[in-house]
């Protein structure tokens, strides 16, 4: 492993473990974060642009939404809100809009979802495969 991976790899781990505490005391900041990290913004900023491909910004933010989801789908009977507070979101609004842009669903249908998956389309059934008869499929 190169120098430089295991420097991002390291970077991006505490980057990650800041975030995590910051989410759970309900509060997240990009300058705050460099700030714990001793660099500054530009500094992370650019490492995490090197690393990961995306803003700081942006990885941030699938941090929290990956870990939004992963509440919402655990404890579906927490309220969105408290989710929302605890992945660093003082605005429900906010985070329902977010989370929305981002993954094509809202919270509460990402509940549902996860409650009720929807199976694939064009999926066949072992019943109507039992009722095919065998030339049914050939070509005329």
């Amino acid at each position: 492993m190169s120098t430089k991976n295991y420097s991002d790899k390291k970077l991006l781990k505490n980057l990650s473990q800041l975030l995590h505490k910051e989410m759970a005391e309900g509060k997240v900041n990009v300058k705050t974060l460099a700030k714990q990290m001793a660099i500054s913004t530009c500094q992370l900023n650019r490492r995490v642009k090197e690393a990961t491909g995306q803003t700081t910004s942006d990885y941030v933010l699938d941090i929290r939404l990956k870990e939004a989801k992963r509440l919402l789908g655990m404890f579906p009977d927490v309220t969105i809100s408290d989710t929302a507070r605890r992945c660093g979101f003082a605005d429900t609004a906010h985070f329902s809009h977010v989370f929305r842009r981002k993954e094509g669903v809202s919270p509460s249908q990402y509940i549902q979802r996860q409650k009720n998956p929807i199976p694939p389309k064009n999926v066949i059934s072992s019943d109507s495969i039992q009722d095919m008869h065998p030339l049914d499929n050939h070509i005329s």
